[in-house]
């Protein structure tokens, strides 16, 4: 499938803009003073409820449908558009496709994953993405780092594995709404949000070894293993960065336009039209065994429809002293499996293991959709900050 990431919620260039010239009453929203609007941050928000800014946008995603070929879209900062331009978008993209995947960015002038599932969108699930990693490096850090996030607990971390569904005091009415993802374009991409987290990197230092930054430390390649896994093993669509398979990590580079922040790591790298954004290859080499743990966990979530397709009544927790520990095994169709995430830092756990024969599909080590070994005996070790996946 191919998705196409679309802003219609406001406009570039303005001075420039064409929209301005037929008539800005009209097409913008504007402030009593009859200055525009930035609610979306980058000015010039479009009116989206009015019927000619409306038929642009149905116009458009009807005609890259039809002539493209293309199966979804994602909405740049959804909640500045009408819900009745949202509710004609999904059925005149149904018409085409019924099977069209339509993504929101649940915020901008609110927030309403809930309001987009009950309109039978699906929206990213930020509160996933800061209750596993954390909402920043600094003092909000998540469960893989042996923290709780906010109001983040172990309930929580339960219904993120059930699709974050509403039943249990999630925003959506299905797992199918729930776009898991833990980094975006938007914000630190995970292997530094983990770099920083960790304190084994500072924000503020000049890198001039982007090579040697980019080389992941034991305790950095743990991390990204573990919320990987949490990441695969949950109900609900993945979403992965570019380059997070191999920790990819955004340092300005020295161009010949002065940046004074030049070296340092950026959070923000809208701006950057240089070798800040691009993908450095050779740092998927150098990463490489996260980024075949990825291609492990893919292939596993692709041939086990457990971890897609089982419902809350096939799935059962497992309580467990330490609440860092997560353990949860899905009965479906002839096979169980158990999962089991150590997101204590600092402690080596012992697992009970059900009576049966446990084949390993993911340790902290590999992943993968054939198994690895199997366990003998009547328990496992899991060590700090890691997890598995088993099967029966």
């Amino acid at each position: 499938a191919v998705l196409m990431d679309v802003v219609y919620n406001h406009v570039s260039q303005y001075d420039y803009n064409p929209l301005k010239y037929i008539d800005k009453f009209y097409y913008f929203r504007l402030n009593n003073d009859c200055s525009f609007t930035s609610v979306s941050g980058c000015g010039n928000d479009l009116k989206t409820e009015r019927p000619m800014v409306r038929r642009l946008i149905l116009d458009s995603v009807i005609h890259w449908m039809t002539e493209y070929h293309i199966d979804g879209f994602r909405f740049d900062l959804a909640k500045l558009i009408d819900w009745e331009t949202i509710d004609l978008v999904r059925e005149a993209a149904c018409q085409i496709n019924p099977a069209v995947i339509l993504i929101a960015e649940p915020w901008g002038g609110g927030y309403d994953p809930a309001g987009f599932s009950d309109h039978g969108w699906a929206s990213w699930n930020d509160r996933f993405r800061n209750g596993v990693k954390g909402q920043n490096p600094h003092n909000g850090l998540g469960f893989i780092f042996g923290k709780w996030q906010g109001n983040n607990d172990p309930q929580s971390l339960r219904r993120y594995v059930l699709g974050s569904l509403r039943q249990f005091g999630g925003q959506y009415r299905n797992a199918a709404h729930s776009l898991n993802y833990l980094e975006s374009h938007d914000d630190y991409t995970l292997g530094d949000f983990i770099r920083i987290g960790l304190r084994e990197v500072d924000e503020q230092q000049r890198i001039t070894d982007p090579d040697a930054h980019a080389r992941l430390t034991p305790r950095q390649l743990r991390l990204n293993k573990l919320a990987a896994l949490f990441l695969f093993t949950s109900r609900g669509p993945v979403m992965i960065h570019e380059g997070q398979e191999f920790a990819r990590s955004k340092v300005i580079v020295k161009s010949k336009v002065p940046d004074p922040d030049w070296g340092r790591i950026d959070h923000n790298s809208y701006n950057k039209d240089n070798a800040t954004n691009w993908l450095n290859f050779k740092h998927a080499r150098i990463n490489a065994p996260l980024l075949n743990y990825y291609r492990g966990l893919i292939s596993l979530r692709r041939a086990h429809p457990a971890f897609r397709n089982a419902t809350p009544r096939q799935i059962r927790f497992i309580d467990y002293p330490d609440s860092l520990i997560l353990l949860y095994q899905i009965h479906y169709r002839k096979n169980t499996y158990l999962v089991l995430l150590n997101g204590n830092p600092e402690q080596e756990v012992l697992i009970p293991l059900p009576v049966g024969k446990w084949q390993v599909l993911a340790d902290n080590s590999r992943a993968s959709r054939v198994p690895l070994g199997v366990l003998k005996g009547k328990e496992v070790s899991l060590p700090p900050s890691s997890g598995m996946v088993l099967m029966r």
